[in-house]
């Protein structure tokens, strides 16, 4: 293998055995030369016959076998591992297209500066077997974009994109930060964030990786589920880890974060039927206490963040639902 080119694609899983599959073969399939792609599967301690299907690849794919536990520790070994100078994510249950990463390596290579390539994600709705694009704004499509300015864009809007199986990385820029285990559930972001946070970003127009939406992801949990609720919590801790993990941000973005975290204590609450009035007071007191950094963009932040909504008492909010119900 030539050292000095190698992409490395990590691929941590937990009982993703009937994808794991098709998923390794979408990087087998590439255009790019299989001689400089490392392919390392790190099992977060799966219980199905994850390691069986790997081990039919033999040592094309280098497989690292962990203790559950999680995802953030197990992209952490991947990384730790790693020899490539550009560094892929690919989630266990999405795929690569065949041009991916040629055309992610082209930008790469064009510009030193550029630690960041993504691109739009294609969602494929398993159940209805649809496919549609990932709407990405075009302002941000097509050439270079510093990272600390793509975040505060990001965050005053309260999105992210170029994350999960989207993201490709400089390996010497991720390897400066640090993964605490505790980040967890949003590994994803967490990456995104240390990895714009030191230089310039790229996104390329078309899809090429597929993300696969079905019964297994979060967003198919009954919200009046007691594993509803254990999934909040665990988002919350994750999100507040973090948060906390944030050096070297600039303080709008720890501001904004810190916005997010309690607006999302206060929905899961609200879906509870647990928010109180002085929840609500908490979030508006400490967006007044900030209202220096959100001044310019006040509107902005109150509109994406849903702050108005949160406002809304909750026995109003189910007599709402209530009326919807019936209507519907």
């Amino acid at each position: 293998m030539k050292a000095q080119n190698l992409v490395t694609v990590i691929i941590p899983t937990y009982n993703y055995a009937h994808y794991i599959q098709q998923a390794i073969d979408s990087i087998l399939n590439s255009d790019f030369p299989q001689d400089q792609v490392e392919i390392i599967v790190i099992d977060d301690g799966s219980k199905d016959n994850t390691s069986e299907i790997v081990a039919a690849y033999g040592n094309r794919v280098k497989y690292i076998f962990q203790q559950n536990l999680g995802k953030a520790w197990a992209t952490k070994i991947g990384i730790d591992h790693s020899r490539g100078k550009y560094l892929f994510n690919l989630d266990a249950d999405d795929l690569f297209l065949p041009n991916k990463l040629k055309e992610v390596i082209q930008i790469f290579e064009s510009d030193p500066d550029i630690v960041h390539v993504a691109h739009p994600a294609l969602y494929w709705k398993v159940n209805e077997n649809t496919k549609a694009p990932e709407l990405i704004p075009q302002s941000i499509i097509g050439h270079k974009i510093s990272g600390r300015e793509l975040l505060t864009c990001f965050y005053r809007r309260r999105v992210l994109f170029g994350g999960g199986s989207t993201f490709a990385g400089r390996t010497e820029a991720i390897k400066k930060f640090s993964i605490p285990k505790e980040v967890d559930m949003y590994i994803d972001e967490y990456l995104v964030m240390c990895t714009l946070n030191q230089g310039y970003s790229y996104f390329l127009e078309s899809p090429l990786s597929i993300w696969r939406i079905h019964r297994n992801n979060l967003s198919d949990v009954d919200s009046n589920s007691s594993i509803y609720e254990a999934k909040m919590r665990r988002s919350f801790n994750s999100i507040d880890a973090v948060l906390n993990n944030l050096d070297g941000f600039d303080q709008e973005i720890l501001n904004l974060y810190s916005l997010k975290l309690k607006v999302f204590d206060l929905a899961v609450k609200e879906s509870l039927s647990r928010k109180t009035l002085l929840d609500i007071l908490y979030m508006w007191l400490f967006f007044s206490n900030n209202f220096n950094f959100f001044s310019q963009n006040s509107l902005m932040v109150i509109k994406y963040y849903t702050l108005l909504n949160r406002t809304i008492p909750t026995s109003i909010l189910n007599l709402m639902r209530q009326v919807k119900a019936r209507i519907n």
